[in-house]
């Protein structure tokens, strides 16, 4: 590392715009290059650490190059309010409060108001706000239970037996017994009023082996498809 130090410094010196400069002049514009060097490398570096525990909790692989850019920019906004947020904390701790130090601090607070407008805009942007997580948490939720609750009535639906009144196709029952095969006997009379105002009055009588032989019903022909 100090030996492509030297060769760098000795490149730099041999370069036209720099010939003229004296040696403390040149030394100086090294240093400062060194430095300006080692910030950006730093400042990668907590680029690239905020973006690996950004991975931790969101899937980041599949971004297109648009998100990508949209993702680093987002990090680099965070970044600079840490570092602002840790400039006003020194500025207020620093025990002498001049109007300079009251100047440089309230231009700063707008620097970081803008910087939040930004991170705000960059987390719709990449869909990752807390609102957004937590709804779209909900709506997982809710599409759960509601499947759950599909299959609950699919599965008692499919479990049960109905039976119609012969006469007139009524309705009279829906029924679920823990041993079908068993030859219960079920009676049930129809007192449906007829469209002539008279009583249906017909009693049907059948038992869950017969149902569980005609798959779950009395009168197949007129029982809905969904239901067998």
């Amino acid at each position: 590392m100090a030996e492509k130090r030297k060769q760098s410094r000795a490149q730099l010196r041999n370069m036209v715009q720099y010939r003229s400069l004296s040696d403390e002049d040149f030394d100086k514009m090294f240093e400062d290059k060194q430095s300006s060097i080692i910030m950006s490398e730093d400042f990668e570096e907590r680029i690239q650490k905020k973006l690996t525990e950004f991975s931790n909790d969101y899937d980041i692989d599949d971004l297109k190059i648009n998100d990508k850019e949209t993702l680093r920019a987002f990090v680099q906004a965070i970044i600079a309010l840490e570092d602002y947020e840790a400039f006003v904390f020194d500025v207020r701790t620093g025990g002498e409060i001049t109007q300079v130090n009251i100047n440089v601090v309230d231009r700063v607070s707008k620097i970081m108001s803008d910087l939040r407008k930004d991170i705000s805009r960059f987390q719709e942007d990449l869909n990752i706000t807390r609102k957004i997580r937590k709804s779209d948490k909900e709506s997982s939720v809710v599409s759960y239970i509601a499947n759950l609750k599909e299959q609950a009535r699919q599965y008692y639906e499919s479990k049960m037996s109905y039976i119609f009144c012969p006469e007139c196709n009524m309705l009279l029952g829906n029924i679920w017994v823990l041993y079908p095969e068993e030859n219960n006997k079920i009676v049930l009379k129809c007192a449906r009023i007829m469209d002539d105002g008279s009583k249906c009055g017909n009693t049907v009588t059948v038992t869950t082996k017969e149902l569980m032989e005609r798959r779950g019903t009395n009168k197949l022909e007129i029982t809905p498809e969904a239901l067998l």
